[in-house]
C-alpha cells in the first residue's frame, strides 16, 4: 500500500525488540516531558473510517489529496519523534483486509496482531510516548467499533463521550502523551500534620476514626495531597495490640481513599514503653529501636508514596515523594533521637533530591517553647540538635520540620547554612476529648503557606497562636 510505505519512510526507525508491557500507573520515575512536543495530526478516511495519526506535517497536509484522508480532526495530542527518558516506542501496523491502521505501545500486542490478526504490514515506530502517568501527561484512551472494524484514540471527555454515543467501545488507557494545551498548574494545595494521638486510642477509636473520615470526606475541599503524623500514635502496647489495631483501622480509611501518608515513630510506638506509660525492663535504647509491632501493623507496603527506606522492610526511617502546586515534594520521616547511621542516610536522601522541597517529620525536635531540643531523652542516640546540625540545616531545599512529644504548639524559624529559612512547627496537644489536626495550606505562586489547628470532632479551631501565615517563602522550583 502506498500510504503504508510513505508512513514507514517517516517513522524514524524500527521497533525495539522487547519493550515492556504498559504499566498504566504513576511510578514517579524521571520523564523527558519536553521531548513530547510534536503535534500528532489526526486525519480520517471518510470512505472507510480509518484514522491516520502522524507527526509528519507534510504527510498530514497531503493525506487528503494523495490518500483520501479528507476529514481533518486537527491535533489529537503531542508526542515525540525520537526516544527520550521515560519514553517508549509506539508501533504502527496496517491490516489490508480491514483497511485499518493500528497503533500500540505494547510490543506483544503488536507481534500478535502482525502474526495472527491480519495486520500484516509492519510500518515500524510511529512515535514515542509514555507507558506511565506523569503530571505533564494526559491518558490516551483507545476505542474500537465492531461494525466499522476500526480503532481510534480519545483524550478529552468530549471526545470520549462522542465516541461512546456513536457506538464505540472504550478499551481503556493505552498510553500517555502530552496535551495539546497544557493544563494550568494549580498552585494551591494542603497537607496535614496529625499530632500525638496516643490518648485517642487507649479506650476506643472514636476520635482518630472521626479525624480520618473527615480528611477523606473533605479531601477535595482541602485539596489534600498528603498526611503526616509525628509519632506516639499509640500510648503503649498490650498482648492483643489493641491500640495498634485501632490506629491501623483508622488509617485504612486513608488507604482506601488512596491518600498517601507518612508516619514518624515516637517512643510510645516502640518496645520502650510498657502499659501505663512506664519504661519497659531491659536495655531501654535497644527497646527504643524495637519497632517490630509497629512495622507489623504498618508495613512498608502501606505507604503509597514511599520512595526509599534506611533499613529494608522497616518504615522507621523512610522518604516519600509527591507533586503538588507545580512543585516536587519529599517527606522524610526520621526516627526519634536518631542513630548516626540514620542521620548519614538522611543526608544522602536530601542531597539526591535537590529539586524537591523537603518536609521532615520526627517525634522530638522542638522544645515546648519552640527551641531545638538538646537532649537525646536519656535513652536515645543523638539529640535533635545533632540531627539538625549534621544533616537538616546543610541543605537549601529543607523547608519544614514538624515534631511533637512535648508542649502543645510552637513555631520558630531557623536559617540553614546556605541561607535558606527552615520553618519548624511543633504540634502535640495530647488531647483525649477532641482530635486536633494541623492543616498546612501552600500557595506556590504567592510564595506563602498558612497553618491552623482544627478539631473536626468539635468543629473548633485552636486560638493558641497556632494559626498564622508566612510570606516570602522561597520554594525550590
Amino acid at each position: 500500500m502506498a500510504l503504508a510505505a510513505a508512513l514507514t519512510a517517516c517513522s524514524g526507525g524500527t521497533p525495539a525488540e522487547t519493550p515492556e508491557t504498559p504499566e498504566l500507573a504513576s511510578t514517579g520515575s524521571a520523564l523527558d516531558c519536553a521531548a513530547l512536543s510534536g503535534p500528532m495530526y489526526h486525519r480520517i478516511k471518510a470512505s472507510t473510517g480509518d484514522s491516520l495519526y502522524t507527526l509528519n506535517a507534510n504527510e498530514a497536509a497531503n493525506a487528503a489529496t494523495t490518500y483520501g484522508y479528507t476529514e481533518d480532526r486537527g491535533v489529537a495530542f503531542k508526542a515525540a519523534a525520537a526516544t527520550g527518558t521515560g519514553l517508549s516506542p509506539v508501533y504502527r501496523i496496517y491490516s489490508p483486509s480491514r483497511a485499518e491502521h493500528f497503533w500500540t505501545i505494547d510490543a506483544t500486542e503488536k507481534q500478535d496482531l502482525v502474526s495472527t490478526g491480519g495486520y500484516t504490514t509492519d510500518e515500524g515506530i510511529g512515535f514515542y510516548a509514555s507507558k506511565t502517568a506523569d503530571p505533564c501527561l494526559v491518558p490516551v484512551y483507545r476505542y474500537s467499533h465492531e461494525t466499522l472494524r476500526k480503532h481510534r484514540f480519545a483524550i478529552t471527555d468530549a471526545e470520549r463521550s462522542s465516541l461512546s454515543a456513536a457506538g464505540w467501545v472504550d478499551e481503556g488507557i493505552k498510553l500517555y502523551a502530552a496535551p495539546t494545551t497544557p493544563a494550568p498548574v494549580d498552585t494551591k494545595f494542603s497537607f496535614v500534620v496529625i499530632p500525638d494521638v496516643q490518648n485517642e486510642v487507649v479506650s476506643n477509636s472514636t476520635l482518630i476514626d472521626h479525624r480520618m473520615q473527615w480528611l477523606v470526606d473533605n479531601r477535595s475541599a482541602l485539596d489534600l495531597r498528603f498526611v503526616t503524623q509525628t509519632g506516639d500514635m499509640m500510648n503503649w502496647d498490650t498482648p492483643d495490640h489493641i491500640q495498634y489495631v485501632r490506629a491501623s483501622n483508622a488509617l485504612k480509611k486513608l488507604d482506601d481513599a488512596r491518600i498517601p501518608y507518612a508516619l514518624a515513630i515516637g517512643n510510645h510506638d516502640t518496645a520502650a514503653t510498657c502499659p501505663g506509660g512506664s519504661a519497659c525492663p531491659g536495655n531501654v535504647n535497644a527497646n527504643l529501636r524495637n519497632t517490630t509491632t509497629f512495622n507489623t501493623y504498618f508495613p512498608v507496603s502501606r505507604f503509597q508514596a514511599l520512595a526509599g527506606v534506611y533499613e529494608t522492610g522497616k518504615c522507621d526511617n523512610a522518604y516519600h515523594t509527591f507533586t503538588a502546586g507545580g512543585l516536587d515534594w519529599l517527606v522524610l520521616n526520621l526516627e526519634l533521637w536518631a542513630r548516626t547511621g540514620a542521620v548519614d542516610w538522611a543526608k544522602t536522601v536530601i542531597a539526591a533530591h535537590p529539586r524537591h522541597n523537603v518536609i521532615v517529620i520526627t517525634h522530638s525536635h522542638q522544645t515546648g517553647s519552640g527551641g531545638i531540643e538538646q537532649s537525646n531523652g536519656g535513652y536515645g542516640n543523638n539529640s535533635p540538635q545533632y540531627v539538625f546540625d549534621n544533616s537538616l540545616k546543610l541543605y537549601p531545599n529543607v523547608k519544614f520540620i514538624f515534631s511533637g512529644h512535648v508542649g502543645t504548639s510552637a513555631y520558630s524559624e531557623v536559617t540553614g547554612t546556605q541561607g535558606n529559612k527552615i520553618y519548624q512547627i511543633l504540634t502535640t496537644y495530647h488531647d483525649a476529648s477532641t482530635n486536633p489536626t494541623r492543616i498546612i495550606e501552600v500557595d506556590t505562586a504567592a510564595n506563602t503557606f498558612s497553618t491552623r489547628v482544627y478539631s473536626p470532632y468539635t468543629n473548633a479551631e485552636k486560638t493558641d497562636g497556632s494559626k498564622f501565615t508566612i510570606s516570602n517563602v522561597s520554594w525550590v522550583r
